[in-house]
């Protein structure tokens, strides 16, 4: 009888863990099913359009600085650059729909100091130049016109004329003829100055000459000058 109690007594102690075992399992899977939900209904919904917004400001925000710089070489070439360099990220992961999280994460993130790397380059020539002869007296004075210069830009890179003569007092400047030019005057006086026959540019701008005095006329775009587009005015 001794040894009957003592195997019954074995076979059951087995078996009293076993519901302890699944107790936990079950706080384990209500503990996960309440933690998911958190996650996937109130954080992500919340910070992943704020996320996403971010990022699209910021890559509209570069781009449109490369796009503005208007008829600046490097800026071309970039812009290019740039479109390309979209183009293939898209392609890559649209070839690989499965594509692990971190390698996904790189690619995007090299695309977007790159985006920003391209915005800060630009950042000069993209700003309106214009601006700088806000508060110059010498650009844009009020005032009645005393004289116009008429100047076309050639496709040679070269100006209409050499030379050019105005009377003194506040001169009207109209520019003109092939696109991708600017006219500038070389002399730290007129800084805020220039006009471009690029659309959506100033054309017109008007200037404080002096009696006496003779500028330089030329293209701000880099080499144009030394190809020979520059000319000499002459104030009467």
């Amino acid at each position: 009888m001794s040894d009957t109690t003592t195997l019954d007594d074995t076979s059951e102690s087995p078996s009293e863990g076993l519901p302890e075992l699944a107790e936990s399992e079950r706080l384990g899977a209500e503990g996960d099913a309440v933690d998911t939900p958190l996650k996937t209904r109130v954080l992500l919904p919340f910070l992943v359009p704020l996320l996403s917004i971010a990022i699209v400001a910021v890559l509209v925000l570069n781009i449109s600085r490369v796009f503005l710089a208007g008829d600046k070489d490097s800026a071309l070439i970039m812009g290019i650059v740039l479109t390309l360099a979209i183009l293939v990220g898209a392609s890559l992961l649209a070839a690989a729909p499965r594509l692990r999280s971190a390698s996904l994460a790189m690619i995007l993130g090299g695309v977007l100091i790159f985006v920003i790397g391209a915005g800060l380059v630009s950042l000069g020539p993209s700003l309106d130049e214009g601006e700088a002869g806000a508060g110059n007296p010498n650009v844009n004075p009020p005032g009645a016109v005393k004289g116009t210069v008429a100047v076309e830009a050639l496709s040679t890179l070269k100006f209409n004329s050499d030379s050019y003569t105005a009377p003194a007092g506040k001169v009207e400047f109209n520019y003109g003829g092939a696109t991708g030019h600017t006219l500038a005057i070389q002399d730290s006086a007129f800084d805020g100055f220039l006009l471009t026959t690029d659309a959506g540019g100033p054309k017109k701008g008007s200037a404080l000459l002096k009696a006496g005095q003779k500028y330089t006329l030329y293209c701000t775009v880099p080499g144009h000058e030394a190809a020979g587009m520059k000319a000499t005015l002459t104030v009467s």
